[in-house]
């Protein structure tokens, strides 16, 4: 095998594996979980909505910025994202929903996946008035 083919398949595994790592890091994920709450007020206190995965005690965190104009995402509604997530912990807090996003949870680096989005019923999702209420 002359150098110029070993020098090929090393650059293309070298470009396989960077692939997959990023794939992992940013690649869109989704979580079956719980909404227990929310923090956050979006300017001095980034946006943050608590979770556990649906039917155990374990907790996810995730995070709820904009992601700007970072390709695929193109995030410019975490204020939206995160009302509906207050709405979804109080009327539905039991309800099991799938939070969309990207990330990993890597605690001792202080890393979050970034929420893009919550499949939830309709019902959890509207408010009060929305349904004769209040």
């Amino acid at each position: 095998m002359t150098l110029r083919k070993k020098m090929m398949i090393g650059l293309g595994l070298v470009l396989v594996v960077a692939l997959a790592l990023t794939y992992v890091r940013w690649g869109p994920k989704a979580w079956e979980v719980q909404i227990t709450g929310t923090t956050g007020d979006g300017r001095e206190i980034q946006y943050r909505i608590d979770t556990v995965y649906a039917g155990t005690a374990d907790t996810l965190i995730f995070k709820n910025t904009d992601a700007g104009f970072m390709p695929p995402y193109f995030k410019f509604d975490s204020a939206n994202l995160q009302s509906v997530a207050n709405r979804v912990t109080r009327e539905c807090p039991q309800e099991p929903v799938t939070v969309n996003g990207y990330g990993l949870r890597i605690p001792f680096m202080n890393m979050f996946p970034n929420a893009t989005s919550i499949e939830a019923p309709e019902r959890c999702r509207k408010a009060p008035s929305d349904s004769g209420q209040g």
